[in-house]
């Protein structure tokens, strides 16, 4: 089985900016996953996780995207898409998780097949631990749309109530 890792980047102190983070936070919270699969909450630093990376051969990422939709949208792309069809600035974070593939490939190592989920954030920047209401809403959608592509890469992780039903059961 591949090792797959699902990075949550954003800052938690900056609204909607986390939302990546809370992403990972509500998967790990709701969700046990097969051994294979980390979820990491990786805040701002990926430069400091490029272990992470050259272990992992699928990458997931959680991060606020910042574009023209309304906030809330959710959006998703695969590495490529995300390098040559986005505006530079699209999120705080995009240069690290994109530099940190090319150095990959630059130092000879095959980089992870990467896909990015985004989400449009409403407040961007501004200082406050809670997201907006619209990205509140929005995170089903953006973790509704990472289980998707967890399946897609053969992932089926089991809800964490279905757990506790089983047990409670036997």
């Amino acid at each position: 089985m591949p090792t797959i890792s699902v990075l949550g980047i954003g800052n938690i102190l900056l609204q909607d900016d986390g939302a990546g983070v809370r992403a990972v936070e509500r998967l790990q919270r709701e969700y046990t996953f097969p051994d294979n699969v980390r979820l990491i909450d990786v805040g701002t630093t990926v430069y400091h996780n490029m272990g992470i990376l050259a272990e992992s051969e699928k990458l997931l990422v959680l991060d606020a995207v910042k574009l023209d939709g309304p906030p809330g949208t959710v959006y998703r792309f695969s590495a490529d898409e995300f390098r040559v069809k986005l505006p530079r600035k699209a999120t705080s974070h995009d240069v690290g998780i994109l530099n940190a593939l090319s150095m990959m490939a630059l130092t000879g190592q095959t980089p992870p097949e990467a896909v990015i989920i985004g989400i449009q954030p409403k407040e961007y920047g501004r200082w406050g631990e809670s997201l907006s209401h619209e990205v509140e809403k929005g995170l089903d959608e953006m973790i509704n749309e990472a289980l998707r592509q967890l399946e897609a890469w053969e992932v089926s992780p089991v809800q964490n109530s279905e757990i506790s039903h089983l047990k409670n059961h036997f």
